[in-house]
């Protein structure tokens, strides 16, 4: 194999679409996944993880623990769970976790683990991350000169073009995942690592579909019905929530799928920024400070090549659910 995949994500029902893509996948190999703080609480994150790597039987992969709370420390309130993923994740698939289910694990331990990989694999390293960007952060204040030797870093973040989702459309500036972390997003769009910006720019494209869920219901196996389960609450959410689109958003996947295959989305080199204050705090726009550097190390997708990308991820991912 080729490229090295190393996934970043805070599992909730996309991210765990995202994972059953890159195990079905045989072009690049992964090596290890890193979780946090984002739609759920660490310990149900980790969990979620887990449950997903072994449902599919590649508990061989390794989990590692992330950041617990932002930057700023302050730990997020989840009594409430989350409108789109449920009260642990999975649209309460399986429940709240427990303390058995993250034994052996200890938040933060995912800044040496991520930098390692770097150090271990170079270039070949493609990092795929969809989750809040703390944990990038904290890489970066480590050792941002071994960060930037990765081959390529995939965030699933932001909006350039496009409206945010924390809100109406008509309202909403900033992304669900920058929104977590607004100083982070703006401490990684300040450095130099070779960032695809993969935002609801494109992501709002890629859909799964009422029609696409009853034919995961069809498939039958243990593995598709699990997915099926869990997605019901997401397809419910976006039905409440964002009725205009006919289906949820394959954000996560998208960003697993392009760091596999590039060539399916169009993107341009940018310097880009993150707003911290102000009312347009969470916004991700072109760093206009920059305008005259003509040095890239990063761009942003503006465009996606969506029957590409559903020939690939349905194609892959439903070959592997009929096979568990």
């Amino acid at each position: 194999m080729g490229k090295k995949i190393l996934y970043s994500c805070d599992t909730g029902i996309d991210d765990a679409l995202a994972i059953a893509y890159l195990l079905a996948q045989k072009e690049c190999e992964v090596v290890g996944i890193t979780v946090s703080y984002g739609m759920g609480h660490i310990g149900n994150v980790y969990r979620n993880t887990k449950a997903v790597l072994k449902l599919f039987g590649r508990e061989d992969i390794p989990v590692v623990m992330g950041s617990e709370t932002p930057l700023s420390g302050i730990p997020n309130d989840y009594s409430g769970g989350s409108r789109f993923h449920g009260c642990e994740g999975l649209g309460g698939v399986l429940g709240p976790s427990s303390p058995e289910d993250c034994a052996g694990a200890r938040p933060g331990e995912a800044t040496d683990f991520i930098l390692g990989m770097i150090e271990r694999y170079g270039r070949e390293l493609y990092w795929v991350t969809s989750g809040p960007l703390t944990d990038i952060a904290r890489v970066l204040r480590k050792d941002s000169a071994t960060a930037g030797n990765a081959g390529a870093v995939y965030v699933m973040g932001g909006a350039i073009a496009s409206p945010g989702n924390t809100g109406t459309y008509t309202e909403a500036l900033s992304e669900a995942n920058v929104r977590l972390d607004i100083p982070a997003t703006a401490e990684v769009l300040d450095s130099r690592l070779p960032v695809v910006l993969v935002g609801l720019d494109v992501t709002r494209k890629t859909l799964f579909s009422f029609e696409d869920h009853e034919r995961w219901r069809g498939i039958g196996t243990r593995s598709a019905l699990f997915l099926y389960e869990a997605l019901k609450h997401y397809l419910g959410a976006y039905r409440k929530f964002h009725p205009y689109l006919g289906g949820c958003g394959l954000h996560d996947p998208l960003a697993a799928v392009a760091a596999v295959h590039p060539e399916i989305l169009t993107t341009i080199p940018m310097h880009m920024m993150c707003f911290t204050e102000g009312p347009q705090a969470g916004k991700t726009t072109e760093n206009v400070l920059r305008c005259n550097d003509r040095k890239y190390e990063m761009s942003a997708a503006l465009f996606v090549d969506v029957e590409a990308f559903s020939e690939e991820f349905f194609g892959k991912v439903e070959a592997l659910l009929r096979e568990h």
